[in-house]
């Protein structure tokens, strides 16, 4: 990929506004058995999210995993963006290959063994000759041909770059650098073979066709691309999806409640339990008296009720995994307790056409990570300085402590306030005469709180922070025109490589369409370019885009360019991370979750167990 190519626009931001806005995207922790550090919603239960505790769907006589869930806008697997949706698409679609446990193990799916070429470019999948789907159709490689081709053709496509750029299939593009529909290097060898090219060897391969967006679905099943006229309506699929996995669609009302039921001709291990129940809430108070009720199995516990003394840890395993309880609850009951760091990062974000440099070092020098960790997060936030997170560092969470410790320009594990009130006085700001701008988040308690704490510090500094909250398409709207001073967001990774969240302090995915030459919407609105710092990140971006094989040598170089990408965006403060959100799950007794790992949100629920007699109806 050429330096001018970049990381082309990616058209999925005019639908979600990326990592900048919430941490609700595709790979964050917002499902319904995990817990996000972000509270979307207000404090009060709305009329619509009020509840008595009584579930719109009946059991009956099946066993029914019950979750927590907020909306979602499809259920179509390259339409997705939210992990509301991701959840959902988990259970009803496989791939050639996945991470059914949320962990960091790739396994074979649809596929019965993949052989990579020694130059590490061509991958040669065989699959399973048994795999039907939930209508019927014979899954062969000529399906998977047509759902790679969809997630590169189809203007319905959130995740055409993810195929095209990240994991670099070969493909022909237009004059204006537009896919060409039918060149993707993807092809069927044989009725059940199916060779896929990439443009250059990349060692995260395997884990990128591991994301719900590479699923399989029946060949012609929609007509939304060139040569297929379609089965159902797309409208019809994005709603009532025909799917591979192992369960299939019973229902969805996407402000209400969904759900899902085993696939009796599933071609794997058949699940343990017969329904997945999503009941739709926002609101944090609404979910937790949902789940205090006992009419949840699995539920997040919001920061306003969370309680970090209940936590009792009886072990640690090999992966970091903390497995214990928590309790008592407000119901008396004590709740299955597991919490892992996930490959996520949080953020403060500016503009950097709107906020003047020495207002974002003064930022950098009163924000006090550790402190944000124990009071707005209540110690579910690992303290954090670089964009990448601490696992996925070179040399791992020691080497990435001893980095910001000895370089960390700002001060590491303090606030500076003089450093930051006399950096605005050299910039010409005082008391009577304080520099302006916004700080634009969603609705949320602890969004809130960190903008008041910083709101307080910067007025020491001559900085006057206006703090405003807007759903999340207003902030798209705003972010994308360039109109959002700064605000707090994050970032879950979808696959274990670094350059999936280093994407963003890439300086042409950060033009915002009101910065000269750019009509579609940027990854990130930062505006970062033009500066010696940028034009340092970019030369570190297209080092690690130039190195990815699995090899010591290119490791070595992909490490150094990450320690310089990051080093640039401090000394720009373009984006501030402030730490490391962990994924949390509580369960009743009368579940038994398997455990997940780092991609926990995504996991399959084929087995998890039900005492149905105990479980409340």
């Amino acid at each position: 990929m050429s330096d001018a190519d970049g990381v082309q626009r990616r058209r999925f931001l005019k639908a979600t506004g990326g990592l900048a806005t919430a941490g609700v995207l595709a790979g964050c922790s917002s499902g319904g058995d995990s817990t996000p550090p972000e509270e979307l919603g207000s404090d009060t239960p709305t009329e619509s999210q009020e509840t008595d505790g009584t579930e719109t769907s009946s059991n009956g006589d099946q066993s029914t995993l019950r979750l927590i869930n907020e909306s979602a806008n499809t259920l179509d697997p390259i339409a997705t963006v939210l992990t509301t949706e991701s959840e959902k698409v988990a259970q009803m679609f496989d791939g050639l290959v996945g991470k059914p446990h949320g962990t960091a193990d790739i396994t074979n799916l649809i596929a019965e063994s993949v052989d990579v070429s020694d130059d590490g470019t061509v991958y040669t999948f065989t699959m399973r000759e048994d795999v039907v789907a939930h209508n019927g159709d014979q899954i062969d490689a000529n399906a998977v041909v047509y759902s790679w081709e969809r997630l590169a053709a189809s203007d319905n496509s959130t995740s055409d770059y993810v195929l095209l750029d990240d994991l670099g299939v070969t493909h022909e593009t237009d004059d204006e650098g537009n896919y060409v529909p039918g060149s993707l290097g993807v092809e069927a060898t044989g009725d059940y073979t199916v060779e896929v090219t990439l443009s250059s060897p990349y060692y995260a391969a395997l884990d990128i066709m591991s994301d719900v967006s590479f699923v399989v679905l029946p060949e012609g099943i929609v007509g939304d691309i060139e040569g297929y006229e379609g089965k159902v309506a797309y409208d019809q699929f994005t709603s009532e999806p025909v799917g591979t996995g192992p369960f299939e669609f019973e229902n969805w009302s996407p402000d209400n409640e969904a759900s899902v039921t085993v696939y009796d001709d599933y071609y794997g291990e058949a699940p343990s339990i017969d329904r997945v129940h999503w009941q739709v809430m926002a609101d944090p108070n609404a979910k937790f008296n949902h789940a205090m009720n006992r009419n949840v199995d699995v539920f997040p516990i919001p920061n306003a009720q969370y309680d970090s003394g209940k936590v009792t840890v009886e072990e640690t395993d090999d992966i970091g995994r903390q497995i214990g309880t928590y309790g008592p609850l407000q119901n008396d009951e004590t709740a299955d307790y597991l919490r892992i760091a996930g490959l996520s990062t949080a953020f403060m974000l500016f503009n950097t056409n709107n906020v003047i440099e020495p207002a974002r070092k003064a930022v950098a020098y009163v924000m006090n990570h550790e402190e944000l960790s124990e009071g707005a997060y209540k110690g579910r936030l690992t303290p954090g300085y670089h964009m990448t997170p601490r696992s996925l560092w070179p040399g791992g969470p020691e080497a990435a402590k001893e980095h910001a410790r000895e370089n960390y320009p700002y001060g590491y594990g303090e606030s500076d306030l003089e450093s930051a009130r006399q950096l605005m006085e050299d910039a010409g700001y005082s008391q009577s005469d304080p520099y302006q701008f916004e700080i634009i988040n969603t609705p949320g308690a602890t969004n809130d709180q960190i903008s008041g704490r910083l709101r307080d510090q910067l007025s020491a500094a001559h900085i006057e922070l206006t703090i405003n909250t807007a759903e999340f398409s207003t902030l798209l709207d705003r972010e994308f025109a360039g109109n959002r001073d700064s605000g707090l967001g994050s970032w879950g990774m979808a696959w274990a490589d670094p350059m999936n969240v280093l994407a963003l302090l890439y300086p042409e995915n950060t033009r915002t369409t009101n910065h000269e030459g750019v009509s579609g919407a940027p990854l990130v609105g930062l505006n970062w370019t033009g500066t010696d710092a940028s034009q340092r990140a970019r030369e570190a971006w297209q080092t690690m885009q130039n190195n990815k094989r699995d090899t010591e040598e290119d490791r070595q170089i992909r490490a150094g360019a990450i320690r310089k990408l990051e080093e640039a965006n401090w000394e720009d403060c373009a984006l501030i991370n402030y730490g490391y959100p962990s994924m949390e799950r509580f369960s009743y007794d009368w579940v038994d979750m398997p455990m997940y790992g780092q991609l926990g949100a995504l996991s399959k629920y084929t087995n998890v167990e039900i005492d149905t007699e105990a479980q409340p109806n």
